[in-house]
């Protein structure tokens, strides 16, 4: 085995475990009985204009032959349309490549980017999505993580990098709307991230798969920031905006010639591209925001009502910019390595330990005394644990 790859394979999935718990829960609930906030995975139906799209291309395209590893230019062109409109900039389609969404991707990009004979190093926000640190760690990277806590407001300080770490330093991770704790940066914040990474010649890897997902203002995305076209990589996809989880697909977008030439060798020589039907049903996600406007009015909705349930029980919950999860302090004296299984077993409703999407760093987990919340569930399944959670 390649000995980057062993640390990977050897470790659980974090969500592994979670589904451990939810079948014990199921051997003693009645059936339907659990509210799963836990995996976050969109219960809304794929929207009826990307079904039908995709029913009528089977047909149509019967005999397309392979996809392009690229994407598709009536794609491309859609999704540069859709950026100009969302984010006021304007990237040339040949600027974007279509991908199987962001999981694949931000895994992969570590290894394409890092020299691990030249120590290099991967700035990662922990807590945050699992697979930039499997990506990382299977490219050689070394790994430096950006604890957010309470302290800084649960955003990165990329002033407590070391500056000989700094120096060698390649890629940063940067997702924001964040998942888990559904921060947002503002301008000013996302300005001094992209000047210190100019300094330190760090490419910025801007995961912006929430970015359609908000519940005040709209984020910014990295390219709306002076400067940060020329070190930037951006990651967006459909499955949380248009909950195309089932259909994973996706975008790289980057106005740097030598990033795009890395990117698109590789992709081309490594796989065959999305399949055509999809790539039609994406055209036509990006081309209509009345789904998005119904799926963030629902996830306010749901908000709305589980917020409140939880402050009664004693939770602190960090009331989110954007995102479907909400990041919540458990109530002071529980014990947390327990408290998530507690939760499941005596009420049915099922989240993530904030530990395990979390790590051990410099002798501190951010995730702790963390639960996290998917608003995922139905409206109805959402009152219903809002309702247990009143009856402590």
């Amino acid at each position: 085995m390649n000995p980057n790859i062993s640390s990977s394979v050897n470790a659980p999935y974090p969500f592994d475990e979670i589904r451990k718990n939810l079948q014990m829960a199921r051997e003693k609930f009645p059936q339907d009985y659990i509210v799963d906030f836990g995996v976050g995975d969109p219960t809304e139906p794929v929207p009826e204009i990307v079904r039908e799209k995709i029913t009528s291309a089977i047909e149509i395209k019967k005999n397309s032959g392979y996809p392009n590893s690229s994407g598709y230019p009536e794609l491309k062109l859609q999704i540069s349309n859709w950026f100009l409109k969302r984010f006021g900039v304007k990237i040339d389609p040949h600027f974007i490549t279509v991908t199987y969404g962001g999981k694949y991707t931000s895994f992969h990009l570590p290894l394409y980017f890092i020299d691990p004979k030249a120590g290099e190093y991967c700035l990662i926000p922990n807590p945050g999505y699992p697979p930039y640190t499997s990506g990382a760690l299977l490219s050689g990277a070394n790994v430096y993580y950006l604890n957010l806590t309470e302290e800084n407001n649960f955003e990165i300080d990329l002033e407590v990098v070391p500056k000989e770490i700094a120096k060698k330093s390649k890629l940063l991770f940067l997702n924001s709307p964040h998942s888990p704790t559904g921060r947002s940066y503002s301008y000013e914040r996302l300005e001094s991230i992209v000047k210190y990474c100019l300094e330190n010649e760090i490419i910025i890897l801007s995961d912006e798969c929430y970015s359609e997902l908000y519940f005040n203002e709209p984020p910014l995305s990295i390219f709306n920031i002076p400067g940060a076209q020329e070190c930037s990589i951006v990651l967006n996809s459909l499955s949380k905006r248009s909950a195309m989880t089932s259909l994973v697909i996706g975008f790289f977008a980057s106005f740097n010639p030598e990033l795009r030439k890395v990117f698109n060798s590789i992709t081309s020589k490594s796989t065959q591209g999305v399949a055509n039907i999809i790539q039609d049903g994406g055209k036509v996600a990006y081309s209509d925001e009345t789904h998005v406007e119904k799926m963030r009015e629902g996830y306010k909705e749901k908000l709305s009502i589980l917020l409140p349930a939880l402050k009664r029980y004693g939770f602190n919950p960090v009331e989110p910019d954007g995102t479907f999860f909400l990041w919540v302090k458990i109530p002071p004296g529980e014990a947390y390595m327990d408290f998530s299984r507690k939760l499941l077993l005596e009420k049915g409703i099922n989240t993530v330990p904030g530990d395990l999407i979390s790590h051990e760093f410099q002798g501190v987990n951010p995730g702790a005394g963390f639960l996290r919340f998917a608003l995922v569930p139905s409206v109805d399944d959402v009152r219903k644990a809002a309702q247990r959670l009143s009856s402590r």
